[in-house]
């Protein structure tokens, strides 16, 4: 395994508060089945709402809400850019945030540029959103979509990788070593 996928185990551990062996690691080949893993060694708890569509449906309120003159469709492929300008950004999140009403969304987002790394499409704003929400304290059930949301953020954060389906392998497609 190379240095990636040591980051990757260590993160997941560091962040789950769990034990992951070489043996597993070495069997895991997709984040998919990373996920998988972490749920059968965290408490769980099975949530009847769709975090993900939730948050869609609460972003596009907050867009609608802070640019009532939105003419481009919001789906989940929008590109930001196509909806908001770069020097417009910091206000009309501002205002999407304050239109939402959800004070454990982030106060800034960075705009995406060759420097900074900033969600460029509704979707990886959403899953952004996921990412930031509150940790749950050791012992307090995960929701799949949180882990799912964390391994996203570790993937993000190693790799540099913000959309990617679930099923793409670690080496070769993800690029892990």
């Amino acid at each position: 395994m190379g240095l990636e996928g040591i980051e990757i185990v260590l993160a997941a551990e560091e962040t789950f508060g769990i034990t992951i062996s070489d043996a597993d690691a070495s069997r895991m080949q997709t984040p998919a089945e990373l996920i998988v893993f972490i749920e059968h060694h965290v408490p769980t708890v099975y949530s009847p709402d769709c975090l993900t569509q939730h948050l869609f449906y609460r972003l596009r309120r907050g867009f609608r809400a802070a640019i009532p003159s939105l003419s481009v469709p919001f789906r989940p492929d929008t590109q930001l850019r196509d909806v908001i300008s770069k020097d417009e950004w910091p206000i009309i999140w501002g205002d999407i945030r304050a239109a939402v009403g959800d004070t454990t969304w982030p106060h800034d987002i960075l705009w995406p540029s060759w420097l900074r790394d900033g969600p460029k499409t509704v979707r990886q704003l959403i899953w952004h959103l996921v990412a930031s929400l509150p940790v749950p304290a050791a012992g307090e059930p995960w929701s799949r979509e949180r882990i799912e949301g964390e391994v996203r953020r570790i993937l993000a954060d190693v790799l540099n990788k913000k959309d990617f389906p679930l099923s793409a392998k670690f080496i070769g497609e993800l690029g892990v070593r």
